[in-house]
């Protein structure tokens, strides 16, 4: 990891700085997004404008995640739109220590400003967005946000253009900009050199005279496999079935399997996928096996299809055999105070389409060997940028049309945001003082009981005693915090909470009664008290150590009592709690998170039907035929093996 990413990784780790991580195409900014979710230490989420872009990211929405509307978001005011939320919503945010925003290029002003105002309300914080940290990942000289005419006008009153960065948040708050500026896409430094004068809208006249160079009239692929990146979806359309339309033979259709909830908007391939032997295709997805034969933005021709499968060919006599696979779409969901992924819903289907052509939007993110660059209906900043900085050099490079200076259509904003914003590149003074100023927040954020306002609601009968002797003194302490009295400050602490408790305990089987919401209630609100106690309690005997704090935050703590627990045990609890261990296992030994292998929903209905046979276990909503081959196996020995104990008989089936 070089000198960039390491200061990147050690502010992402050491402070709550805004970060704002950007660089050229091909700099490695989802390369190093990937690792992040594998390794950060932090309770993280992770969101993108669009349904394609989440997916791809492995995350959500930011409108799914914030359960904002798509309309103008008018900043100011005191408005709560977090009271909408369930509270397993507000407890999700509530607990968020890194939001990461990948394609950042496409986030409105107002989005931002509506998520900062969100997560100051849930953290009961002044801090922007609440004291969560936010990782920006993207390059404004890309893609652009989507904007009416319409929402300009209601939105231009309060923003100086509609970019991110012109976000009142982003206005007042600190941040530091990290560029990755080492390109491992293209090799060729006379391309680069060209596609850095396009990205900062000065292309020089040698510039575009060696990009028109590469303008072929009437050029058609004869042997070699190249793509068209153009402007419009109507475009793109008529290409590809002008194409298809020319093979011989008959179509094959094949038709995707969606479960649960998955966004249209995310779809990553057509529903139904009609293709035909000689059909160029190209590969959406990155082969997740030990092979890595593809990769998404991989092209290669149909040469074969054999009932659910279809055989590609990628040059050099490469034959891929391609079977429907599955993207899931992931939801965070809260557990105690841990934030997990789960799987909402999957869409399984060939991970292919027709690449004769594609929008240049779509061809966000992917890289080309060959391509036919259609850029004379630009009509949006980036556009053009994006589409060359595809391609790996300029020899696999073809323009339809010549290009000249109206085709890369810059926006002023953005040029002039990123010559301000070279000024807040940091180093490893700022990143000193930055850790001094996040050891400060994590010290507040230990005695701040904002949170235990909201879920003390419908409790406070029971407990008159964080107004009288909690809140008041918490917040004369933050306000002048003496680095000296902490530990006295958690040892009084300590004892109020241990008092509370035990007076919850005695008092609470009595209010709940049969109620799962008021279980429910109970539960966040002694999950919250338990966790704070432990904090105090060390504290009160330690000095304050910002590492030692997160670690203890994400520490799951057990022996507490579950009144949800109690009203709502789940069926063979054990083979349960066998499953989540083997999760856990297999998690650790693929290199992802847990819920990506199945969720815990998932695991709690096959611990419930207990499925003897792999068809039956691909039936259960969550698993599906890609994982019930991958994990059935095991899967099915461990319900055996809890049902031979069970009953004290050994028995033997077939897997299938």
């Amino acid at each position: 990891m070089n000198d960039v990413l390491e200061l990147a990784k050690a502010y992402l780790e050491s402070t709550n700085t805004i970060v704002f991580l950007t660089g050229k195409a091909g700099t490695g900014k989802t390369t190093f997004l990937q690792h992040l979710r594998l390794t950060s230490k932090k309770k993280l989420a992770l969101a993108a404008p669009t349904g394609v872009a989440a997916i791809n990211a492995g995350g959500m929405t930011l409108h799914s995640l914030f359960q904002m509307p798509f309309g103008p978001l008018v900043p100011g005011g005191d408005s709560r739109p977090e009271l909408k939320y369930n509270q397993e919503k507000k407890d999700l945010l509530a607990n968020l220590e890194l939001l990461v925003i990948d394609e950042i290029s496409m986030v409105r002003p107002d989005v931002l400003d509506q998520v900062d105002l969100i997560l100051r309300n849930l953290k009961g914080s002044s801090h922007p967005f609440g004291g969560v940290q936010l990782l920006l990942i993207g390059d404004p000289a890309q893609l652009s946000p989507i904007i009416r005419d319409e929402e300009w006008a209601i939105l231009r009153t309060y923003y100086a253009s509609p970019y991110f960065f012109s976000s009142q948040v982003l206005q007042k708050a600190p941040f530091v900009r990290i560029e990755l500026e080492h390109v491992y896409r293209q090799k060729d430094e006379d391309f680069v050199a060209i596609l850095n004068e396009v990205r900062n809208q000065q292309i020089s006249t040698e510039s575009l005279q060696k990009l028109n160079q590469r303008y072929v009239a009437g050029f058609r692929p004869m042997d070699e496999p190249y793509i068209t990146l153009t402007t419009h979806n109507s475009r793109a359309r008529q290409i590809n079935q002008e194409f298809i339309g020319g093979l011989e033979g008959d179509e094959v259709e094949f038709t995707a399997t969606i479960r649960g909830d998955f966004p249209k908007d995310g779809y990553p391939t057509e529903t139904s996928l009609k293709v035909k032997v000689g059909a160029q295709v190209m590969f959406v997805k990155n082969d997740s096996s030990a092979g890595k034969l593809f990769y998404n933005g991989k092209i290669g021709k149909v040469i074969k299809i054999d009932g659910d499968s279809v055989v590609v060919e990628c040059g050099s006599g490469q034959e891929i055999t391609v079977q429907a696979m599955e993207w899931n779409n992931v939801k965070y969901e809260i557990e105690g105070e841990q934030i997990s992924e789960t799987n909402a819903g999957s869409f399984a289907q060939l991970p292919l389409k027709l690449a004769w052509a594609i929008t240049i939007h779509k061809s966000q993110g992917l890289t080309f060997d060959r391509a036919i660059i259609d850029v004379s209906g630009a009509f949006a900043h980036g556009q053009a940028y994006v589409a060359l900085s595809r391609c790996r050099n300029l020899s696999g490079m073809v323009l339809r049309e010549p290009m000249n200076a109206a085709n890369l259509i810059g926006d002023p904003a953005v040029s002039k945001f990123n010559e301000q914003a070279r000024s807040l590149r940091p180093d490893q003074k700022t990143l000193a003082r930055d850790i001094g100023r996040y050891h400060q927040y994590l010290l507040t954020d230990l005695f701040n009981f904002n949170p235990l306002k909201e879920k003390v609601d419908g409790f406070e009968i029971m407990l008159p005693e964080p107004e009288v002797s909690i809140y008041p003194v918490s917040e004369k302490f933050i306000r002048k915090i003496a680095p000296e009295k902490v530990s006295d400050a958690a040892g009084y602490f300590h004892q109020k909470l241990k008092a509370i408790i035990g007076n919850l305990h005695r008092q609470l089987p009595e209010i709940i009664g049969k109620s799962k919401d008021k279980a429910g209630k109970a539960d966040a609100l002694l999950n919250w008290l338990m966790n704070r106690l432990a904090l105090m309690e060390y504290f009160s005997k330690n000095p304050f150590n910002a590492d030692e704090y997160l670690l203890l935050k994400k520490l799951k703590r057990d022996g507490a009592v579950s009144y949800v627990e109690q009203l709502n045990a789940r069926p063979n609890e054990k083979l349960f709690r066998a499953l989540l261990e083997w999760r856990e296992s297999k998690a650790a030994e693929q290199k992802i998170m847990p819920n990506m292998v199945l969720s815990e929903q998932t695991l709690a209905a096959i611990a419930e039907k207990l499925p003897a046979l792999l068809r039956s276990l691909s039936a259960i909503k969550g698993v599906g035929p890609q994982k019930a081959n991958l994990y059935g196996p095991e899967l099915i020995i461990l319900i055996r093996n809890y049902q031979q104990e069970a009953s004290g008989t050994p028995e033997q089936h077939a897997l299938f």
